[in-house]
């Protein structure tokens, strides 16, 4: 049963800091909301809030990056499947009337500056997200450089529009996004190869 509890505070704090943020989600919250007995979280936790959110952030990132790797494996292109993960943002940010954008953008912009643990845990999704979209890049011809440059611009983008979104309640920025993605990585492989 502890290893219950650990994976329903970890699913809990995940979701909140989607929703709420890093300061905004308190520990009473997280306890409450995931059925949690008392004292169970600085047993899981030892180091508290920080230990807590890594923990969520690193299980965010890994399935993202699970669901990132599946897709571009399904898709024949490139940027098919990032039309896909644009397409999917949408999706989500609708099915939860933009109440939840990501957690990583979240907590790297209003936490990670001044704790160390949660900017290593951000630091590291970002990492993992940009190296499988430059490796992808990589495999389909492009030089590794403009690959990377490539990865970041995706991923900028994905993670910007999110916000634009929530605070427009539109779903238009990413759309956009979306679109000119799309045409510059088809554009792309004729430039990289001249």
């Amino acid at each position: 049963m502890a290893y219950g509890t650990r994976d329903r505070l970890i699913h809990t704090t995940s979701r909140l800091l989607r929703q709420q943020g890093y300061a905004a989600t308190g520990l009473n919250q997280v306890m409450t909301e995931a059925g949690a007995p008392k004292g169970s979280m600085y047993f899981h936790f030892p180091g508290g809030k920080q230990e807590l959110a890594a923990a969520a952030i690193d299980r965010f990132a890994e399935r993202s990056a699970a669901k990132m790797a599946a897709g571009l494996e399904a898709a024949d292109t490139v940027s098919e499947a990032v039309t896909t993960f644009f397409d999917s943002y949408i999706d989500h940010l609708e099915a939860t009337d933009f109440l939840e954008g990501c957690p990583v953008a979240t907590v790297s912009l209003e936490a990670a500056p001044e704790h160390r643990i949660l900017g290593e845990a951000t630091g590291r999704a970002l990492r993992s997200w940009t190296e499988l979209l430059a490796t992808a890049l990589e495999d389909e011809g492009h030089p590794p450089e403009r690959a990377h440059g490539l990865a970041v611009l995706i991923l900028a983008a994905l993670e910007g529009t999110v916000m634009m979104s929530k605070g427009l309640r539109s779903t238009e920025p990413i759309a956009a996004a979306r679109d000119t993605v799309r045409s510059l990585l088809a554009a792309a492989p004729a430039a990289s190869s001249s």
